[in-house]
């Protein structure tokens, strides 16, 4: 479906065309001035000593799961309403992934949930800051810390925000940011790991390059060694960004105030517009938290069922708006159901998913548009022009 106002838009600008041509024009098309500069960017935002980029960020947390020694037969708690890509990954790993229920207000895991999950099998804890909300995230530091458990962040979606004054990707043993289309900034599709820890940071830069790793005295960077073989010293992935997918993050990094600013106010515009309509539960943001818009999620009241959620779904694609249903409690999928079997595990994630929808949100969208979608939603709402209802 083609919407005239549609679900997510990048905001490219002549400025990231420019930097991925000049890009496209360089010697080294990888490992070259533009990943060192995008690394540092977003390390630097995160108040990290080291960044590592990969071409995404589902590779970032596989990369950065294996260089923390997680392997087949460990435990990792992770959260039960996301985006499944952390979960399939543990699975491919041979990890069984024990998921946390959320928390009714904020979306993010229960911490009471998540002390109640942790075995002798538990090696890490992957916390989500769902859709930029960080909300949760000190308390889930507290357990970790309390049962000495590596806690990683899923930061994907909250580049910029905080708590209590407190940047997320600070809270963890290292932290995984997203750069796709969909996320606040793009690099086109990419990924970032930011950590303090020397050592860590040079096992994921080994582990997204082949398993080669950069002796000092063999080589001047990444790209001209001398003597391969004796710098292959452990199993690898071909998980490398590209110069000009760094080029197009590095000047999304430059413009990070320019685009949170707007998302914060198409934010305030959709809470002005939808708090009054009865059927519509909005967002609602704890006063110490800073938030970094990546969509703008409501839910339906529980008087509505799934298949009215869909409906509505299916209406505004009528009127060509974008509209989605995630996330989906990611034990309930087929994948994970017959895999994991904790379906019933997670009631609160099970019954939100049903009724989650994911409204038009991105950097350029107008006051006007958000108009438009908040009119047609009420619309269908106050007629009752779906199934059943």
């Amino acid at each position: 479906m083609s919407s005239q106002i549609p679900l997510s838009c990048a905001d490219i600008t002549g400025r990231e065309i420019s930097a991925a041509s000049d890009a496209l024009r360089a010697e080294q098309l990888v490992f070259g001035p533009w990943t060192k500069r995008f690394e540092k960017a977003v390390a630097s935002h995160a108040g990290s000593t080291f960044g590592v980029a990969t071409h995404s960020s589902h590779s970032a947390m596989h990369v950065v799961l294996e260089s923390l020694g997680i392997q087949q037969g460990d435990e990792v708690i992770t959260p039960a309403f996301a985006f499944p890509s952390a979960a399939a990954t543990l699975l491919r790993m041979g990890v069984t992934p024990v998921f946390a229920d959320c928390d009714a207000r904020t979306l993010n895991m229960d911490c009471k949930d998540v002390s109640a999950k942790l075995t002798d099998k538990t090696k890490a804890i992957i916390a989500t800051h769902t859709f930029g909300n960080p909300e949760g995230i000190e308390a889930i530091a507290r357990v970790a810390q309390e049962q000495e458990i590596t806690l990683i962040e899923d930061a994907g979606q909250a580049i910029a925000s905080k708590i209590n004054g407190r940047k997320v990707g600070s809270f963890g043993r290292a932290a995984v940011f997203a750069f796709h289309s969909s996320t606040q900034l793009t690099s086109v599709q990419g990924g970032v790991i930011t950590t303090d820890d020397n050592m860590l940071a040079e096992k994921c830069k080994a582990k997204r390059n082949h398993g080669f790793v950069c002796d000092p005295s063999h080589a001047t960077d990444e790209l001209h060694r001398v003597r391969t073989d004796e710098l292959m010293q452990s199993m690898g992935h071909g998980y490398r960004i590209s110069e000009v997918h760094a080029a197009v993050g590095t000047v999304q990094m430059q413009r990070l105030d320019e685009i949170m600013g707007r998302r914060d106010q198409l934010a305030k515009w959709y809470i002005q517009k939808l708090c009054g309509v009865a059927e519509i539960m909005c967002p609602t943001i704890a006063p110490k938290v800073e938030m970094s818009w990546e969509g703008f999620v409501v839910r339906v009241n529980d008087s509505y069922s799934r298949d009215d959620r869909d409906e509505l779904i299916r209406g505004l694609h009528r009127h060509e708006i974008g509209a989605a249903d995630y996330y989906q409690s990611i034990p309930s999928l087929p994948l994970f159901e017959k895999a994991c079997n904790a379906a019933d595990t997670c009631p609160v994630a099970n019954s939100i998913s049903k009724r989650v929808l994911a409204l038009p949100f991105y950097t350029s969208m107008t006051e006007r548009e958000v108009d438009i979608v908040c009119q047609t939603l009420e619309l269908m709402l106050t007629r009752g022009s779906f199934t059943n209802r």
